[in-house]
């Protein structure tokens, strides 16, 4: 289904993110504003009604997955009954955007009713505690690790994906800063610099076969690795101040990419988010350029 808003038409969503508490510092920023307060046990289940059984029509689609995020989030005596009534709703899957210290005190049979668990690492000095303290954690399994591409995470990118691999997580994502308000450009690499460093982290991976994929980096930056990119799905954003009727759009009122009129004819332009104008513009920075067919992975290096 499709939806209309004031940039453009974008697919309806069939997952809601609840953000139930205030951000834990750890996250992917993605231009959310900061909530005013974390949501009351009830507006949590509001919310998870609104999105399920409240969409159920001939002209709406029900929510089928979830994602919840925020600092202290497995902590709320809650979220058990929250996440029972979201199963019985129809939820098929359940996300948790969480960090270290919340999952190690997590009690064991909550986490058992969780699809996934999305933790946001950095490869800095707090690393080896949470790799100590998860090594022996019962839901490793299903951990998808993600590591953003911060100009000072570039040094010891290749060393740290190697460790947090002997965790056996699920998967291992690599997230290039998405381009928001408030952001710290100087922190933020060139795609350039970020593909030097990132490169020897996939082909590692790769040998490995762990599934890893990229974020925030177009297909045509990536070369042959084009077929790690992962397209960021439109989602509902739920906070104490956008609730309900009132929730946003993932895209593009958080995020807004950009393609050329070129990128109609690239053979990746239905799996690739484009990227920023705002990178885009910046002195020194590669261009998008269409792929004609889609490249191997052990072909030759065509990224920037």
């Amino acid at each position: 289904m499709i939806r209309w808003t004031t940039k453009g038409a974008v697919a309806t969503p069939t997952t809601v993110q609840i953000r139930a508490q205030q951000p834990h510092a750890g996250r992917v920023q993605a231009g959310a504003p900061a909530p005013s307060r974390s949501l009351t046990e009830s507006e949590l289940r509001a919310n998870i009604l609104h999105f399920t059984a409240g969409l159920r029509g001939p002209r709406t689609a029900p929510c089928s997955g979830l994602v919840l995020s925020g600092a202290g989030l497995l902590a709320r005596p809650d979220l058990p009954g929250a996440l029972a009534l979201g199963r019985q709703e129809g939820l098929l899957r359940v996300v948790l955007h969480t960090d270290a210290a919340d999952l190690l005190g997590a009690p064991a049979d909550l986490l058992q009713g969780i699809d996934g668990l999305a933790l946001t690492v950095q490869p800095d000095d707090a690393l080896s505690g949470a790799l100590d303290a998860l090594a022996d954690h019962p839901a490793r399994g299903r951990l998808q690790l993600n590591l953003v591409l911060w100009d000072d995470a570039l040094p010891q990118l290749e060393g740290a994906s190697r460790r947090l691999v002997a965790l056996g997580p699920a998967g291992l994502g690599f997230t290039f800063p998405f381009h928001h308000a408030g952001l710290d450009p100087a922190r933020v690499p060139s795609p350039q610099e970020a593909l030097r460093a990132l490169m020897p982290a996939l082909a590692h991976l790769q040998a490995l076969g762990l599934p890893c994929w990229v974020k925030g980096l177009p297909a045509c930056f990536l070369g042959r690795y084009a077929q790690r990119m992962r397209r960021t799905q439109n989602r509902w954003y739920v906070d104490a101040d956008h609730q309900g009727g009132a929730a946003l759009l993932f895209l593009p009122d958080l995020l807004a990419f950009h393609k050329d009129d070129g990128c109609r004819f690239c053979v990746a332009d239905d799996r690739c988010d484009g990227f920023f104008g705002a990178w885009l513009a910046r002195p020194g920075w590669p261009a998008l350029r269409p792929f004609d067919d889609w490249p191997d992975d052990a072909d030759a290096d065509q990224g920037a």
